[in-house]
């Protein structure tokens, strides 16, 4: 019997990637625990270390690990790195020569498909096969078995053989978590602890199994990044490999398995510090190497509480400078919460305590509803104006007919919406094609533009309209002049995903989904030509707006 160990770790990118510093100490970590003769066993000649690998080098090292096998080889497989979905959910694992397109997607032909692996995997004879993917979206590594004839994932039937187990550091659609200023990415590195120490070996047998390690790395991820939800896959005896050992009778991992036990909420009871006090003399340990103990074990909701310290001061300084916070603040906020991995009931109290979020209402919308109410009126009576009626005012003071965009948006239809967009506003100032030239942008009809914005605004659930736009091109610099300042359109044009890496995004090439940036869209108007593109920030300037 061989136990043999492939350890792949991706830190370097090409553009579009960010790097990932983490990826390469991360496979060092997992081969000094593997390769200890008293931790994982693993003979040093048996684990192959692949930094940075080429995608054709790492896909030849993956089909060598499970090729001509025996059945009772132990082969073991970690990746750390970036994981991609495509838009069919299938899993990539990326390489140091994977790149996207302009447009975001995934050059296919430079990453390693997770279909690929299944391959190799199903046609070894090893029944012993542990796969630990250290990466977002490394979930859907199972769920990419699904069978073709319907949407059920069958893992007993689709992983298949004996003593299969893949362990994930996130679930299908989750993002993994790196915490700044930490060496290793927080799930391996309690994978690394739970053997390194032995806390792993729950039923102290002196073996830690897979679903011992899963269960403890789990538990101490969740602790410091509770949104975070790894996940294990297994069949038959899959969830019983044996990965390692553990030292039996060591004092200090018996004291360790205590303080878990008097844990709330990251802090230790009175009445739990009485009992480990017992326990500390009766295991001969001192001071200091309680104190160390204690730290360690309590280093996850250190992470958390400074994760959510992090949290409230993003949501102070929003509010110093908003005192009612916007829809693109809040979008902005929740991002963020999604990267310190943050669930709603853990920042809840953080909002209830700084902001009432019943009461967050985008001001300048409720502002420029206000505004058209008094303009509506006042050009009913002076211009005799005839307003539809709706459920929303669709007034214009060109008898422009707004309908067809109001229903195109109510259905989401948005790249139906934003020609349309184009249309209308073409017709507003009497054109039937072309660019919207400097003087129609600046002197455009105010209650044609309070009513585009407004659907805009309102279907888009604050996602989209020209008065979001506006307001993201003042946070970065821009100025409501009516003069044109390229820096802050370049800008803009990249927060928007209009651009990417300098380059213009086709019109053709667009996402016309809420899943695309704040302020996204409308874009048709500003797109016609390079001099409709660069004109469009005088529409921005629009003193109505």
């Amino acid at each position: 019997m061989a136990k043999i160990a492939l350890l792949i770790g991706v830190s370097e990118y090409q553009p579009g990637l960010n790097q990932l510093a983490g990826s390469v100490k991360d496979v060092e970590a997992m081969q000094r625990v593997l390769q200890h003769p008293e931790m994982g066993g693993f003979a040093e000649s048996e684990i192959i270390v692949m930094q940075n690998p080429q995608r054709q080098h790492m896909e030849n090292a993956i089909e060598k690990l499970f090729d001509n096998r025996k059945k009772d080889d132990l082969l073991l497989l970690y990746f750390s790195g970036h994981g991609i979905t495509d838009d069919t959910g299938k899993l990539y694992l990326t390489n140091s020569q994977t790149r996207k397109y302009d447009n975001g997607n995934l050059v296919k032909t430079t990453a390693t498909p997770a279909s690929l692996i299944h391959e190799f995997m199903e046609n070894s004879r090893s029944q012993r096969q542990v796969i630990i993917l250290d990466a977002c979206f490394s979930g859907a590594f199972a769920e990419g078995m699904k069978a073709k004839d319907d949407g059920n994932v069958d893992i007993n039937q689709q992983l298949g053989g004996k003593g299969r187990a893949v362990l994930t550091s996130s679930s299908s659609s989750q993002y993994s978590f790196e915490q700044e200023g930490e060496e290793l990415s927080i799930y391996t590195r309690y994978l690394v602890e739970g053997i390194k120490i032995g806390a792993a070996d729950t039923d102290n047998d002196g073996n830690i199994s897979v679903d011992e390690l899963h269960e403890y790395a789990s538990k101490k991820v969740q602790e410091a990044a509770p949104a975070m939800s790894p996940k294990i896959y297994a069949v038959e005896e899959g969830f019983k490999i044996k990965v390692a050992k553990a030292p039996l009778g060591d004092p200090k991992l018996k004291y360790r398995k205590e303080v878990e036990k008097y844990l709330r909420d990251g802090k230790i009871s009175s009445i739990g510090s009485r009992i480990l006090k017992r326990y500390q003399n009766q295991l001969g340990l001192s001071d200091d190497e309680v104190k160390q103990i204690q730290d360690e074990v309590l280093e996850p909701y250190r992470i958390y509480q400074a994760n959510l310290k992090e949290y409230e001061e993003a949501v102070q300084e929003a509010l110093e400078y908003e005192s009612t916070l916007s829809q693109l603040t809040q979008n902005e906020l929740k991002h963020f919460q999604q990267l310190l991995q943050l669930r709603d009931e853990d920042v809840e109290p953080i909002n209830k305590k700084l902001i009432s979020f019943s009461s967050l209402i985008d001001e300048e919308v409720k502002e420029s509803e206000n505004k058209f109410s008094q303009e509506k009126q006042t050009f009913s009576i002076v211009e005799n104006i005839t307003i539809p009626s709706s459920e929303d005012d669709l007034s214009s003071e060109k008898e422009i007919d707004y309908t067809k965009l109001r229903d195109l948006l109510k259905a989401g239809s948005w790249k139906e919406a934003d020609y349309e967009t184009y249309m209308v506003m073409l017709q507003a100032v009497g054109r039937k094609e072309g660019d919207l030239r400097k003087e129609e942008r600046l002197n455009f009809p105010s209650t044609d533009l309070y009513t585009i914005d407004r659907l805009w605004t309102k279907y888009s659930n604050g996602n989209f309209g020209f008065s979001v736009q506006k307001k993201i091109l003042l946070r970065i610099g821009g100025k409501s002049d009516g003069n044109y300042q390229k820096g802050a359109w370049e800008q803009f044009s990249i927060e928007v995903r209009w651009k990417v890496n300098k380059d213009w995004i086709f019109y053709g090439d667009l996402s016309f989904d809420t899943s695309m940036p704040v302020g996204h869209l409308p874009r048709r108007v500003f797109s016609g030509t390079s001099y409709g593109r660069y004109t469009g920030l005088y529409l921005l300037s629009h003193r109505d707006l």
